[in-house]
């Protein structure tokens, strides 16, 4: 082996065999590799003991190979204690973060609960495990059935905290935002002013990834809890409408996140019978790509329904809050009107400046 290792042949290929890439691998395959892996090793979806020390290594490797210098390094010389990012490691929970919206989104969104669904269906299929003799659980002592179901509450508990937190946090963020409309005259150049503010930041958010599906969900949750608040005085349709309209949606909705976890379930069978009876590697690498594209499908779609609870619950601290005046909340309304239009109607190829803002009742 050479004393020195080259961008083409690098003294070491341990983070290359990690990720399962090639040494001359484009900065898009390492990406791709990172993220397969990262779905199956993540915490929240692999309780095995070693899944968390894995899902660090193949983070590390994925700081490293993504970074010019530090790859660079990494090739010529190797490992060594000196090779990390300026300010060290990022908390691979971090990139998995960065998958959907990432920094820029979280004073919108704030910090998903990714993988919260893979997370419950382990414990489930764990308690299965654990409890051999279901029966016999079911009728034993009156401590034993109220362990798990103890556990489960104080879970439950302690998510409804760090959600409510959350929300309040984020509707704070949001009545900040809603000020420069709110408490100003609401003239036409004020209202044109407080238009470009958030066209300039739907412009910088839409490059995000996944940030125009993001944009269009948070503007459709916007836009409907505007209109419902607002009503017949605001030049929209009946109250009692939206309300119907926005039923329906979070049934669509759920029902898409049920159904892309079950694609994703079937096609993981699939590879894993596919590997019991000896496939063809081509197919079974073929195989493997749609289990992670329906994986990330899967995802987004939880991702999503999550988004969009979750604003929904903001909206709602905003509008109801009884500790101001009913005309101070019909302005949040408007204003909000205002940003659901903005963040609705982004398209990729088009500048968010020149989007004219229709609304009734403006």
């Amino acid at each position: 082996m050479p004393q020195f290792g080259t961008d083409e042949n690098p003294i070491d290929t341990s983070y290359y065999d990690l990720l399962g890439v090639p040494v001359n691998a484009t900065s898009l395959q390492v990406k791709k590799a990172f993220r397969k892996l990262a779905i199956v090793y993540h915490p929240d979806k692999n309780k095995s003991e070693e899944a968390e020390e894995k899902f660090k290594e193949i983070s590390e490797a994925y700081q490293v190979l993504m970074d010019p210098q530090l790859r660079a390094h990494y090739n010529k010389y190797g490992k060594d204690k000196d090779l990390a990012p300026e300010g060290g490691f990022v908390d691979p929970r971090e990139h998995f973060q960065q998958m959907f919206g990432g920094d820029a989104f979280r004073s919108i969104i704030g910090d998903l609960s990714i993988g919260e669904m893979f997370s419950e269906a382990m414990d489930s299929d764990q308690q299965k495990t654990n409890g051999e003799n279901g029966e016999a659980a079911a009728s034993g002592t009156e401590d034993e059935k109220a362990k798990q179901p103890h556990m489960s509450k104080e879970q439950m508990e302690k998510m409804q905290k760090v959600q409510q937190e959350r929300v309040k946090k984020l509707a704070e963020t949001l009545l900040h935002k809603l000020d420069l409309y709110v408490k100003g005259e609401r003239d036409t150049e004020s209202v044109m002013a407080f238009e470009e503010q958030i066209k300039i930041e739907a412009e910088k958010l839409k490059s995000e990834s996944y940030g125009l599906e993001l944009l269009h969900a948070v503007g459709g949750v916007y836009s409907s809890k505007a209109k419902h608040f607002l009503g017949l005085k605001g030049g929209e349709m009946p109250s009692i409408f939206h309300n119907v309209k926005q039923k329906r949606h979070i049934m669509k909705e759920l029902w898409s996140t049920v159904k892309s976890a079950m694609d994703m379930q079937a096609v993981a069978e699939m590879v894993a019978k596919a590997e019991e009876q000896g496939m063809e590697q081509a197919d079974r690498l073929k195989l493997e790509e749609e289990a992670t594209n329906r994986a990330y499908k899967a995802l987004w779609q939880t991702s999503k329904f999550e988004v969009e609870a979750t604003v929904r619950q903001v909206c709602d601290t905003i509008l109801q809050d009884k500790t101001v005046e009913k005309q101070t909340r019909y302005k949040r309304a408007e204003a909000l009107r205002i940003i659901g239009y903005i963040y609705k109607h982004v398209e990729e190829n088009k500048p968010v400046s020149e989007l004219v803002v229709k609304i009734k009742g403006k």
